[in-house]
């Protein structure tokens, strides 16, 4: 992959905090802040995905191609695996996502594929889809606050993730321990993915001939 790439190493620090984030607080404005500091910091460099699911659109659209998706994956799964061995290193606790026992798998399937579909196509629309004479800091405030309005509402029926990468890569340190949250990994990446196919059909069909 090769982390003397900017782009790939700032979308593995950008998972990196927005996972740490996660996994110490789960406080949906934590994370939704987090979320718009570092792609205030790293839109220009890498588009500031941090997400495999945005990452899975920009493909679609053809702003990635092949290898840098492959790329972009790896750097995303990186810095969440690295998240969850810092917050166990400072805390003794292992982070992992797990649904909650409250709702079925088909309602946390819905409800992740549905704010992944908005979370993505809000990207998309606010820079990933065209950078042209667009806003950084309208990008980073919208972001984030989309994600906080997502897992605000969604946290108690999913988990409120979006984002494959924190499921995947907090679930490998977690199965070294002997937990078994590698489960729920279809719940946060068949969802995501689903959503960000959906958001790139909307962003064809509504945005992309006005940008």
């Amino acid at each position: 992959m090769g982390f003397g790439n900017k782009k790939y190493l700032v979308e593995c620090v950008g998972t990196f905090f927005l996972t740490l984030v996660y996994g110490l607080s789960g406080d949906a404005f934590a994370i939704g802040f987090t979320l718009s500091a570092f792609i205030y910091l790293g839109a220009l460099s890498s588009g500031a995905h941090f997400n495999p699911a945005i990452s899975t659109a920009a493909f679609f659209l053809k702003k990635l191609s092949p290898a840098q998706f492959f790329n972009y994956l790896l750097a995303q799964l990186a810095g969440a695996f690295m998240a969850a061995s810092t917050i166990l290193l400072i805390s003794d606790l292992v982070f992992y996502v797990e649904a909650p026992l409250n709702s079925g798998f088909y309602q946390q399937l819905g409800v992740e594929a549905i704010f992944s579909a908005v979370l993505v196509l809000v990207a998309l629309a606010a820079w990933v889809g065209n950078s042209s004479h667009k806003s950084i800091p309208t990008y980073s405030f919208i972001m984030g606050f989309t994600l906080v309005a997502a897992v605000t509402t969604a946290e108690n029926i999913s988990g409120g993730i979006f984002n494959p990468a924190i499921s995947i890569g907090t679930s490998i340190l977690d199965y070294f321990v002997g937990g078994a949250s590698y489960l729920d990994i279809p719940i946060y990446t068949i969802g995501p993915v689903a959503g960000s196919a959906l958001a790139v059909i909307g962003y064809k069909t509504i945005i992309q001939d006005s940008d």
